[in-house]
């Protein structure tokens, strides 16, 4: 884990008129985003399949960042560079209320902070969604909540960039003894297939493979070795108990040129036998979020020492 680099931009966006917006907003941000970074920064068309600037180009680098060893199933549009996080489903806003998304930036694309804050910048003056709801950048902190922009002005020294080591040793300090006992919850919801199938619940043994997977694959994006750890059957925890519905996300795609449902499950499992393995690969999916379509929305989880009353069924 010391290998994969990252940084977390909480940022508050504030409307500038009474607007709607869509339920799920990921897809839109996305989608404007790139248009703007196409604009500010293409030479050429716009023809990125067919452009020999591909490999230098900025808006490439941000939105389809490549890996450094490419695995033989990864595709030509294959992000692995960002997510971007928005929980909130409100739709009609007032001027002056906030929207809070944060973007987690990976490997190499965290040197593209600057033109990230300058796309995002114009995509508030071209206004995002159907609906064309202008806003502007009201705050942007990182991870800790020191402020990178505020008031207008931008403080590159608080930019924290880290590994997902520093991340996973700083959440293992503060682990409460729970004797093994957590609760993951499923912020967003998480596509997972398990040999070729959607799953819609979850073992031990999906649970670590799916993590590991993930681990293996940034650590691919950032030019190193693939993790080969073997798993002993003793090192799977237990999923005690798990709270889950089916969750969709809409997106158009272009390619298609229809709107798509993607889909996955979200809600809370309680896990059982945790030992410092599966907790650290734990830790490491509140950042590098779980299962695919993270780039859409998709993966965000937390983990809790405590749930209470919040682990009733949904």
């Amino acid at each position: 884990m010391e290998s994969i680099r990252f940084t977390k931009l909480k940022i508050k966006l504030e409307m500038l008129k009474d607007c709607q917006l869509p339920r799920h907003k990921v897809s839109a941000i996305r989608g404007g985003m790139g248009k703007v970074l196409l604009a500010q920064h293409c030479i050429r068309d716009e023809n990125c399949s067919a452009c020999s600037f591909q490999r230098s180009c900025i808006a490439q680098n941000i939105m389809y960042a490549p890996f450094r060893i490419k695995p033989p199933f990864a595709t030509q549009h294959e992000s692995m560079g960002y997510v971007i996080d928005c929980t909130s489903q409100k739709q009609a806003f007032q001027a002056g209320e906030c929207l809070g998304v944060e973007f987690t930036l990976f490997g190499d694309a965290v040197s593209y902070i600057m033109p990230v804050i300058y796309a995002l910048t114009a995509l508030g003056d071209i206004g995002l969604g159907k609906e064309g709801a202008l806003f502007r950048i009201a705050e942007i902190t990182d991870r800790c909540r020191r402020p990178i922009l505020k008031d207008g002005c931008i403080t590159m020294k608080h930019v924290l960039a880290e590994t997902l080591e520093d991340y996973v040793q700083e959440r293992m300090s503060h682990q409460e003894d729970t004797g093994g006992r957590l609760w993951l919850s499923l912020d967003t919801p998480c596509a997972v297939k398990h040999q070729g199938q959607f799953l819609q619940e979850f073992d031990g043994y999906s649970l670590m493979v799916t993590m590991l997977q993930k681990l293996s694959m940034y650590q691919l994006y950032e030019g190193k070795e693939a993790l080969r750890e073997r798993l002993g059957e003793g090192e799977f925890p237990s999923v005690k108990q798990q709270w889950l519905e089916i969750g969709t996300i809409p997106r158009y795609s272009t390619t298609q040129e229809r709107k798509m449902y993607l889909k996955g499950v979200k809600g809370v499992l309680e896990l059982e036998g945790c030992k410092e393995k599966a907790m650290r690969y734990l830790y490491a999916m509140e950042i590098l979020h779980f299962g695919k379509n993270t780039r859409l929305g998709f993966g965000k989880v937390s983990v809790k020492d405590h749930w209470g009353e919040a682990c009733a069924p949904i």
